[in-house]
Parts: C-alpha cells; sequence; structure tokens
C-alpha cells in the first residue's frame, strides 16, 4: 500500500489518526481470504465482528508514497473474540514502522456471539495452527 497526500500531517508524516484505517483495511482483506464458514450468520462481512480495543505504537515515521506492506495474524482466539496483530513495514529494509495490537468480538449487531466451529476452523486453518 503507499499512503495518499490526505493522510499526511503538516510535517508530511502519515496521521496518527490514519493507523486505524491500515489496520482495519488489513483485518477486512485478511478475513475476505479466508472466506465465511458455511455455519455462520449470513451478513454485510465475513466473519461479522466489531473492534472493542485498538493499541496502536508507531516506532518511525512513514510518508506520502511510501510502499509499506501490513502484515496481519491472530495471536488469540476466545470463545466470542479475536485479538489481532498487525506490523507496518516498508518492505525496501524491512524497518518495521508500526505495531497493532486489536481485540474484536464477533457479534450479530445486537451483542457478542461465540465463532461458530466452522469459522473456529477456517481460522485455524488459514493460520496454519491450534488457536
Amino acid at each position: 500500500m503507499r499512503p495518499r497526500f490526505a493522510e499526511t500531517d503538516a510535517l508530511g508524516h502519515v496521521s496518527n489518526t490514519v493507523y486505524a484505517t491500515y489496520w482495519e483495511l488489513a483485518r477486512l482483506r485478511y478475513l475476505e481470504a479466508i472466506g465465511e464458514a458455511d455455519d455462520a450468520p449470513k451478513r454485510i462481512l465475513a466473519f461479522n465482528h466489531m473492534a472493542v480495543e485498538i493499541t496502536t505504537r508507531m516506532m518511525r515515521p512513514c510518508y506520502y508514497d511510501e510502499e509499506l506492506l501490513v502484515h496481519a495474524r491472530i495471536a488469540a482466539l476466545g470463545r466470542s473474540s479475536m485479538t489481532t496483530e498487525y506490523a507496518l513495514s516498508a518492505p525496501e529494509t524491512e524497518e518495521i514502522r508500526a505495531i497493532a495490537r486489536i481485540i474484536v468480538v464477533a457479534t450479530n449487531g445486537d451483542g457478542a456471539i461465540p465463532w461458530t466451529p466452522g469459522q473456529r476452523a477456517k481460522l485455524e486453518v488459514f493460520e496454519g495452527r491450534a488457536l
């Protein structure tokens, strides 16, 4: 990905307000790549969920039009929660610029619901490990 000019601040750095958008895009692409499980309720999103906690640590600045990679993985899977971790890096140097930890919960729109067995299985296959 490449940051847009509108995402930068007066110093030319990617604004701190933008990182959550990068994490969200990575999370949605990650879950879309897995695809929804057959036993899950059909909603707008694959793995219908909502973020309940977002922590970002910016370690080095990112700049307009700089090539960046967002890496994502599942750190933990609870009954209805999922903790995801992210790293934003510059591919030329492999330097980590920012990291994040986000907790999401499965939801039906009215509250938290458990991940289905099918969803859990798909996540474990994609991650290549037991969660």
